[in-house]
């Protein structure tokens, strides 16, 4: 089975680096000044619905996907089977419970599994709080981009006049300073 089949899809998104697609699902522009590069506050795509493993895909491009799962309490996921694409998870909070063909073992957050093609799996929440779990899988599979759940970005912060000087020194490294405006 294909975690496509798992969760309803939102509002499908560009592939490419234009922008991520917004609350409505139509694309959002993207941050002026950054080219492809797309910052997001990972906290606005975690969907948790009681009872219910969710999955919304935050990125997407020809070679990686990135997804994040919520998984209420003593609830789990479907069973995974992705035949032609390896996925790494990493819990970023709650206690985790994953099997595989393989055996089982528990993650906490920070803790992290590959799990390879073709290996049929699934994870469990056992703990009392809602399990978030961030998922890369390469290539991506089916299916785009979904829109945000909320519009927070609390975690990604836009420089100030004249940028860091971190920034300031890798472009001068770099040769990529760009003209004040």
């Amino acid at each position: 089975m294909d975690d496509t089949d798992e969760t309803p899809s939102a509002a499908t998104g560009p592939t490419g680096g234009s922008g991520a697609p917004g609350p409505s699902g139509a694309p959002e522009p993207a941050m002026p000044g950054w080219g492809r590069v797309r910052p997001v506050d990972l906290r606005d795509y975690v969907d948790c619905v009681r009872g219910a493993a969710t999955r919304v895909r935050v990125f997407q491009t020809d070679t990686l996907a990135v997804d994040v799962w919520c998984v209420e309490p003593r609830t789990g996921t479907e069973v995974l089977h992705h035949p032609d694409r390896d996925v790494a998870y990493t819990v970023i909070a709650g206690r985790s419970w994953f099997v595989t063909d393989d055996g089982e073992v528990g993650l906490d957050p920070m803790g992290a599994m590959l799990v390879p093609a073709d290996v049929v799996h699934g994870f469990e929440n056992r703990g009392p709080d809602p399990l978030i779990v961030l998922a890369s899988s390469s290539p991506p599979g089916e299916g785009g981009e979904d829109a945000p759940v909320a519009s927070e970005t609390d975690a990604v912060h836009l420089p100030r006049e004249g940028g860091s000087r971190v920034r300031r020194v890798v472009e001068s490294l770099l040769g990529t300073s760009r003209p004040s405006d």
